[in-house]
């Protein structure tokens, strides 16, 4: 028994659930050469503040009475937050909700809420706007603690298509405001008599953001939803946990007052700042990016019956030089992870789609499975599903799902192989000797010479994903042919990673021989070595997708 090699380039990392695209925008300020990110919502979107002319006469608040204002507003409204909702609202990106005339200065209610979860279906309010509905949720969040957040947005039940974002300022002033995460999902439609599938997704925050105690920190949340229903909660993870948790209404309070009586914001040049209207330069541009995929602890919920399998497309025979491309055998994913196909004599990129009909048939026969066993669960959403084809005796899937256990509050992510045998169209099975292990070492190995400004982008990128993760399990093994720019080894021994391994070399550079050396350095035969680009900017769930991507 060996242990396992992948290598892995640009296009390797970047399959099925590493690929979702988010939409940044981005304005310009007249005054300056200089482009910045901005809060949209926010009528002053860059960086100077404007003239009492330019404001259609409103005085030119300072910083302190802004201060002032925000600090003893909040003060009365700690627990609640402004909440603003739009309907018939065409579209499902945040932006669509940005170019409507009423936004922001008329939603078609504007509230106070004491919680960061909301739900929406198409048969709430008008049963025929068909759930084209947007928010604004914002406020000030008070941490309890001083030290480094991270934020989600948990998404479940979802049957629509939908877009969110999250923006949190450095302080109280919303000027400072930038987007922490973002993330858009478009609709997945059924074909006739085929029922929904309802799906699940998280949305996770790229870097930690420091706040520190007694501090206050303005945010807004936008979300964008169109034909269908949805369930979202912004999560933080608060300094020295292990797991996101509800914010509690403790810890956030209102940016503007409202008035008991009334129900209306209490009038103020500050409120008016905040609800003014959107300036067009905000909307000129616009970009994508990736964001690391959600990093959730996976468990498996074995209730299905066990079943022989053996990879028939594997390859027993060697396989000449150049000769591997033709040996790889593709798998199809639902719903689309947003990497773009084509397939001809020529070209074979991204993921092919599974059909929605074999979906919703595999989603069906799992999910009755699940009712009539001891568990007592419920299914609240589908992550992904990847299936792979065994040529004619049956296809893999491997099913990604939120699953709430009876009798239990907590949803756990489950992340299993099933099988279903062409001999029996009805029935899943547990693979044999087929699952992956959550636990098991990852061993991370460049090699390199004079590639310090690589080196140092790795090891942060890797330090934040052992912050969101706190991945025990993982090691970043340098094999150096005698740098001269920087200290590599310095470099390490002050980072935050905790487990690291550095090697150094003499003589010639060879890019495969300091890998092999790196790979030699691995004796645990159960392990799983990954060697890497160090241009890469790896995922945050890049340890964990590779665990459940690679099978002894």
């Amino acid at each position: 028994m060996s242990k396992r090699t992948v290598v892995a380039g640009l296009a390797a990392v970047t399959y099925l659930a590493f690929t979702t695209l988010l939409m940044e925008y981005w304005c310009t300020n007249s005054r300056s050469p200089v482009n910045r990110d901005c809060p949209v919502s926010i009528t002053v979107a860059c960086a100077e503040r404007p003239s009492k002319d330019e404001r259609n006469g409103l005085p030119n608040v300072s910083t302190e009475t802004d201060a002032l204002y925000m600090y003893a507003s909040s003060h009365l409204s700690k627990g609640h937050l402004n909440y603003d909702v739009w309907r018939w609202v065409v579209g499902f990106m945040v932006n669509d909700l940005r170019i409507k005339r009423e936004f922001p200065n008329k939603p078609m209610t504007r509230t106070a809420i004491s919680t960061l979860k909301v739900e929406f279906n198409e048969t709430a309010g008008n049963s025929n706007d068909k759930g084209m509905y947007g928010h604004r949720i914002y406020g000030y969040l008070v941490p309890p603690t001083t030290g480094e957040y991270f934020f989600i947005v948990e998404a479940t039940h979802i049957t629509c298509a939908f877009s969110v974002e999250l923006w949190l300022s450095t302080d109280y002033d919303p000027m400072k405001s930038k987007k922490t995460l973002a993330a858009h999902r478009p609709s997945v439609v059924p074909p006739p008599n085929v029922s929904r599938i309802p799906l699940s997704y998280t949305v996770l925050s790229s870097t930690s953001t420091r706040l520190e105690n007694g501090g206050m920190y303005y945010f807004e949340f936008f979300e964008k939803a169109y034909d269908g229903a949805i369930v979202t909660e912004v999560k933080w993870k608060i300094p020295g946990a292990s797991n996101y948790t509800s914010i509690p209404p403790s810890s956030f309070a209102m940016a503007v007052q409202v008035d008991k009586t009334t129900g209306q914001y209490v009038e103020s040049p500050m409120a008016t700042a905040l609800l003014g209207p959107l300036p067009t330069s905000v909307l000129q541009h616009q970009m994508t990016q990736a964001l690391g995929d959600p990093v959730i602890p996976s468990s498996s919920v074995e209730f299905l019956p066990l079943c022989a399998f053996k990879a028939e497309y594997a390859s027993e025979h060697i396989v000449k030089i150049y000769k591997g491309v033709y040996e790889v055998f593709e798998s199809s994913v639902f719903p689309s992870d947003d990497t773009w196909f084509r397939q001809n004599t020529a070209a074979d990129t991204g993921n092919s789609i599974i059909n929605y009909t074999t979906a919703s048939n595999i989603f069906t026969i799992y999910k009755n499975a699940l009712d009539e066993s001891e568990l007592r669960g419920a299914i609240v959403g589908l992550s992904s599903m990847e299936e792979t084809r065994n040529k004619g005796s049956g296809s893999r899937y491997l099913l990604e799902m939120n699953i709430k256990l009876g009798g239990q509050d907590d949803i756990i992510h489950t992340s299993e192989y099933v099988y279903l045998p062409s001999y029996v169209k009805s029935k899943l099975c547990h693979l044999h000797n087929f699952q992956w292990v959550p636990n098991v070492d990852v061993y991370l190995v460049v090699s390199l010479k004079n590639l310090g400004v690589w080196v140092r982008h790795l090891v942060e990128n890797l330090e934040q994903l052992y912050a969101h993760t706190h991945d025990d399990h993982f090691e970043l093994v340098v094999v150096d042919y005698d740098s001269q720019d920087v200290d590599v080894e310095s470099i390490m021994k002050n980072s935050a990673l905790k487990r690291w391994k550095y090697i150094k070399r003499t003589g010639s550079f060879s890019r495969s021989g300091g890998l092999q050396a790196g790979i030699d350095y691995v004796t645990d035969p159960n392990s799983i070595v990954m060697t890497i680009d160090m241009h890469l900017t790896l995922p945050m769930g890049f340890v964990e997708y590779t665990r459940r991507h690679v099978i002894q």
